[in-house]
């Protein structure tokens, strides 16, 4: 990886062929994708402690402060740039930052005209063109994950997770509606057998060791049924969001610093609009508000800012190659939480979470090798454009 950016950056090059190869893309995706893996787990085994240390339950209160911290990322990302900026030598600290903020102004604002004008067919109106669309995916990003926690109290966590693993379904096929993807039957046969391996871990028939009881029994049928209807909805919103990024939010010549910032745009959308729902959610008793003490308010900033290294991945994995490997490959954290369980309890997973990730891991590989060809595709073409040039 020469660089931190994805080419091309501004005007790093006079002429831009028809055809970009993906191959850059792909190696720094897969870099995204290990580091969106990795702190999803480190998340999820955070949100297990506290969960089983703590009785504070205020799910939008977390939400809210995971998504506001999303806002750190823009000055992150300029110390980034900072770093990888070739300054003068003979440049004060002062000049040097100058130079690094003015340059990654002049990047964003290209590509933001470039994704405006692709989007509405005009470059006016900037700013009221980025503030509908962070709104739009502060609220398209906020619900899937209330509707989540939600459905903990409706179904078994068993069939929340394999419901909300089935979103690269959905984000396959709004990418067909909205990005008019083509149906391929390797990409298709993927998606099918990664659903089949969460679909495995939900129904494989266990027996509950305390009382011998059957755990699909552990909830009544109608019960259960609305948890299901309700966080497929979820499932449906999430698997949209993320197709609606790509389509609405990722410019043609997507890159990190652009990723990034749109990033840290729902983080200060998230402080500045979505605090609406508080007085809504006490007032009616869904969810009173109450602060954590310091310790659990700890805990909560550490987990937040694992959800801030996901999220901002994910969405650059969104940009880098499309919605579906992002989804497909945001599922191999279902087998890295496992095998991080077994490490960290010393207990063995079941065999239906053992061929659930087999599943999940030869689709991965399937899809994988699809983008592959694709890649190779975009490299011939593009070779022969600039030939034909």
């Amino acid at each position: 990886m020469a660089t931190y950016h994805t080419v091309p950056v501004e005007d790093q090059r006079t002429s831009v062929p028809l055809f970009q190869p993906r191959k850059s893309r792909s190696v720094l995706a897969t870099v995204m994708l290990t580091t969106c893996i990795i702190t999803f787990v480190f998340q999820t085994e955070l949100a297990q402690y506290v969960q089983k240390t703590t009785n504070y339950s205020k799910p939008y209160f977390i939400l809210y402060i995971s998504h506001s911290c999303y806002i750190f990322m823009i000055p992150l990302q300029l110390i980034v740039e900072y770093i990888q900026l070739n300054h003068s030598k003979d440049a004060t600290v002062y000049q040097r930052i100058l130079e690094t903020v003015n340059k990654s102004r002049s990047s964003v604002k290209n590509s933001l005209l470039e994704l405006q004008y692709r989007v509405k067919g005009t470059q006016t109106h900037s700013l009221g063109f980025v503030i509908r669309t962070s709104i739009c995916l502060s609220v398209l990003l906020t619900l899937p994950a209330y509707i989540w926690y939600l459905s903990v109290n409706l179904t078994s966590m068993s069939n929340l997770t394999a419901i909300y693993n089935t979103g690269c379904f959905f984000a396959y096929l709004f990418s067909i509606l909205l990005l008019h993807d083509r149906i391929v039957a390797a990409k298709v046969g993927a998606v099918m057998l990664c659903m089949a391996g969460v679909v495995a871990m939900a129904c494989w028939p266990q027996k509950e060791l305390e009382d011998g009881q059957d755990i699909l029994e552990s909830k009544t049928a109608g019960g259960d049924w609305i948890g299901i209807a309700v966080a497929s909805f979820g499932a449906t919103l999430l698997g949209f969001y993320e197709v609606y990024y790509k389509k609405y939010a990722s410019p043609s010549q997507p890159t990190i610093l652009f990723a990034n910032t749109i990033t840290g745009i729902i983080g200060i959308v998230t402080i500045l609009f979505l605090w609406i729902p508080f007085p809504l959610l006490h007032v009616t008793g869904v969810e009173t508000f109450e602060l954590p003490d310091l310790s659990t308010f700890g805990y909560i900033l550490a987990i937040a800012s694992m959800s801030v290294i996901y999220n901002a991945t994910f969405m650059a994995v969104i940009a880098l190659v499309n919605p579906v490997f992002a989804a497909v490959g945001v599922m191999l954290t279902v087998p890295a939480v496992a095998v991080t369980d077994v490490l960290l309890t010393g207990v063995m997973v079941p065999v239906s979470t053992i061929v659930g990730s087999g599943l999940i891991l030869i689709g991965f590989y399937i899809l994988n090798k699809q983008v592959g060809n694709e890649e190779k595709i975009d490299q011939d073409l593009s070779l022969e454009g600039q030939a034909y040039n």
